[in-house]
């Protein structure tokens, strides 16, 4: 899966909004996360939204040299497995982050950048996920 011309615009025009309101737009999407969806709350040791925000804007300066992010993506699968992450939660979380993204009035360009971008990321992340899952369950 490749990240179009037109996805990769969207998302550099975001990394102003993401450097002064990030952690707000964060913060709100994990409020929205946990109103609608309370039995995941306990899958946080702590407040993310930091974490969260500083890895949307990584990613945004990031675009077009991914393999930058290479041991972030590793130190986060681990953490999604060691805190249970399944596939299916991807879907909760990119709702929230819509959501919150709408509330805080982010043009539809951009949100539909994200979107991509997004299930993109949310791709990479579950195929590592899945292997670390899959060395998890292996008997010796």
């Amino acid at each position: 899966m490749k990240m179009t011309g037109e996805t990769k615009s969207a998302i550099l025009k975001s990394v102003p909004f993401l450097q002064s309101q990030g952690e707000k737009l964060t913060a709100r999407m994990y409020e929205i996360l946990f109103e609608e969806n309370p039995e995941l709350k306990g899958m946080f040791e702590s407040d993310n939204s930091k974490k969260l925000a500083g890895a949307l804007l990584a990613y945004a300066q990031n675009l077009e040299r991914l393999e930058i992010l290479e041991p972030a993506l590793n130190n986060m699968a681990l953490a999604h497995v060691k805190a249970g992450v399944k596939p299916e939660h991807y879907q909760k979380v990119w709702k929230a982050l819509y959501k919150a993204m709408k509330e805080m009035n982010i043009p539809e360009d951009i949100i539909k950048g994200w979107e991509e971008a997004y299930w993109f990321l949310a791709q990479v992340l579950v195929n590592k996920e899945k292997r670390l899952y899959e060395c998890l369950t292996v008997k010796i």
